[in-house]
């Protein structure tokens, strides 16, 4: 991850006369692959371009397609040097690495992963921060014995893969991260200690709603139910996780709504 936010920075700064300009961005990284196997790589929110270093917002829509794939691997394989143990047998594999993909390493930079609008970016949240290794919907048979999944390739069609029980709790739990270990990271200007430096940016240029607004019009993105087609109708809000076994019904708040009084009358 730390590799991939040095990358980027490398990446915009190249052309910057005025110093090295620092990116925000959220990191995910991602342990499987669509067939549950390990196949880690990382899911990136980047702004377009980055700051400067006094805290002025440069713009770039284009991110250098082969300057980003020979920077991410160089940053790739330096700092596996560094981490690595000084050993032969190391080096030789890093300096093979660097002859074999001469282009660098993959990166998928296409025109339509550039976001823009708000509705975009919810659902690439969605889809790729809490993203199992397999969903729910994807899960196609259970017989007891065998459990039948299927994936989606590039164009379009589903394959369909069949395991043993035991296989396919093996192919689930090894993406299952170890106690505390960080799958999502937030650098630049999204990161912890320095977004207060960038925040008076960030408000100015992200307006962002708040429950208050929400309440004045609670309905106006209210989804429509699946059973009788009409749209949903906002009754309570309590703050706070929800409780463990909480039956609907038993407080006074879960009936005290005009549609079920007139249900119920």
């Amino acid at each position: 991850m730390d590799a991939a936010i040095t990358a980027i920075n490398d990446t915009i700064s190249y052309k910057h006369r005025n110093g090295r300009l620092t990116a925000g961005a959220v990191v995910v990284l991602h342990p499987f692959s669509k067939q549950m196997s390990f196949n880690p790589h990382l899911h990136i929110i980047v702004t377009e371009a980055g700051f400067d270093r006094r805290g002025k917002f440069v713009h770039q829509k284009y991110i250098p397609f082969n300057a980003m794939r020979k920077t991410w691997q160089y940053q790739v394989l330096t700092q596996f040097k560094v981490a690595l143990p000084k050993n032969i047998v190391f080096s030789i594999l890093i300096d093979r690495l660097f002859k074999k993909y001469r282009k660098g390493f993959y990166v998928y930079l296409p025109k339509e992963s550039r976001i823009t609008n708000k509705k975009k970016i919810a659902k690439y949240v969605a889809r790729y921060i809490r993203h199992p290794a397999v969903a729910n919907t994807r899960l196609h048979k259970y017989d007891g014995k065998t459990v039948t999944f299927w994936y989606g390739d590039h164009d379009g069609k589903r394959h369909f893969v069949m395991m043993t029980v035991r296989e396919f709790i093996k192919a689930l739990i090894q993406h299952i991260p170890d106690r505390n270990f960080k799958m999502i990271r937030y650098y630049g200007a999204y990161s912890r200690r320095t977004k207060g430096k960038y925040s008076e940016y960030s408000q100015r240029s992200i307006k962002q709603a708040t429950f208050d607004d929400f309440l004045k019009n609670p309905n106006k993105w209210a989804p429509t139910c699946p059973k009788c087609g009409e749209k949903m109708t906002f009754v309570y809000y309590e703050k706070g996780p929800p409780k463990e076994n909480e039956v609907f019904g038993c407080k006074l708040p879960d009936w005290n709504h005009p549609m079920l009084s007139q249900s119920y009358n």
